[in-house]
């Protein structure tokens, strides 16, 4: 029961900074970390006693990534480019049509699972070093967070499952909510 409520103010605590940065225009960025940081502390803890390792894994990158940025590092240096990015979300996809092909849905969700692991820490690190717009951060969002149900749905790790969903909503509504702040005629 206590890890479930671990669990649960995780995702209430992620959902509440997703909505943040998918609706303010002029964020704060330490409150921003600081937000990322306690939701993903207390996720790793339930994802850990649960064996639901690819959340476990996001959310630890994601912890040490806001506690990197919260103690100063600059990130803005890391040498990957969004080319490389690209190439390694297409080796992904690549690995997940592999994944189809092989036909054993455990396989196949497993990939999932992992492909959005890579995607979310990527993007995650590419976002917080400033190499990719918050657009392309969400729309990586959106195909992690719904990549990673099926295996989420397997651990029945109920809380970090109700957290993609709706991060994956929040996350479109951002990227749409972009769109209307674009003008072409002033």
């Amino acid at each position: 029961m206590m890890i479930s409520l671990v669990g649960w103010l995780g995702t209430l605590l992620y959902l509440a900074n997703h909505a943040y940065i998918s609706t303010v225009e002029n964020w704060r960025t330490k409150l921003y970390y600081s937000g990322n940081l306690s939701a993903a502390a207390l996720l790793v803890v339930q994802s850990y006693i649960l064996s639901s390792w690819q959340a476990l894994a996001i959310n630890a990158f994601w912890m040490i990534v806001s506690a990197s940025l919260l103690m100063g590092m600059n990130l803005t240096r890391i040498p990957m480019t969004k080319k490389s990015f690209y190439l390694a979300v297409l080796a992904l996809l690549t690995w997940v049509a592999l994944a189809f092909l092989d036909g054993t849905l455990t396989k196949v969700f497993s990939t999932l699972g992992w492909t959005s692991t890579v995607v979310f820490c990527l993007c995650y690190l590419l976002f917080t070093a400033q190499k990719i717009s918050q657009r392309l951060y969400l729309a990586c969002n959106t195909y992690a967070a719904i990549a990673l149900l099926p295996q989420l749905w397997v651990t029945e790790n109920w809380p970090v499952f109700c957290l993609e969903v709706i991060w994956a909503g929040l996350s479109i509504w951002g990227i749409v909510k972009s769109y209307d702040n674009v003008h072409l005629i002033d």
